[in-house]
């Protein structure tokens, strides 16, 4: 076996043995989510009288349309269409949203932070998730002028890497012939580049900073 394919190996053993952290790390976090949302629920019930184990499998149903959703649009979810899915009136998704959120289950970001309209919306998204950019499964997923752009904030890791710094860096890519950033010409780079950030903050995949000087970015761990 050459040294070519020891590497190879290493890193592929290496993936695997993050991978399987990563899962263990998911479950611990898993029962602590579930039992926060066991809390959130009898709460409810002291107020409500209802019947918790239905309250509980209600509950779960909404987490699951929103991971459905994800799954089918690569996005995050509004509440009036999240109502619409679940066939239920606003008010009653907007509890169901509280208490999810109360138990660590969901998240949301506004439209402005994804590049999605309307922008002053909250999408929501479940905590933990499928995906995560490290992994490798999820990198050939991508569209392949997305490619670098996810491996250049990954390995950026939490120092994070400016919007400045990736338009520099695919405008490399253009220069020196790599496909298929090599098709895209000077005057449309930047536009490319902006589409395929939001794709990534769609995905939620990684998140952004505003700062002074730039936009930052980073690999969402969570």
């Amino acid at each position: 076996m050459s040294q070519s394919d020891d590497n190879d190996l290493y890193k592929a053993l290496s993936s695997i043995e993050k991978r399987l952290k990563s899962i263990q790390t998911t479950l611990k976090s898993f029962e602590n989510r579930i039992e926060a949302l066991e809390e959130a629920v009898e709460q409810k019930v002291q107020t409500s009288g209802e019947n918790p184990l239905i309250f509980s499998k209600v509950l779960m149903g909404t987490v699951d349309a929103i991971i459905e959703y994800e799954r089918e649009h690569q996005q995050g979810v509004v509440a009036k269409d999240l109502a619409r899915l679940r066939g239920v009136e606003q008010p009653t998704i907007y509890d169901h949203l509280s208490k999810l959120e109360e138990a660590n289950l969901i998240f949301w970001q506004r439209g402005s932070e994804l590049g999605l309209k309307p922008f002053n919306a909250k999408f929501y998204s479940v905590v933990n998730r499928e995906e995560h950019l490290e992994d490798i499964p999820v990198l050939m997923a991508l569209p392949e002028e997305v490619t670098p752009i996810a491996q250049a904030i990954l390995k950026a890791g939490k120092a994070g890497v400016s919007k400045k710094v990736l338009l520099e860096m695919v405008r490399g890519l253009s220069e020196s012939g790599e496909k298929p950033w090599s098709k895209i010409s000077g005057g449309k780079i930047a536009g490319h580049l902006e589409d395929a950030v939001k794709l990534l903050l769609r995905r939620v995949l990684i998140r952004y900073e505003r700062k002074l000087d730039d936009d930052y970015f980073f690999p969402r761990t969570e």
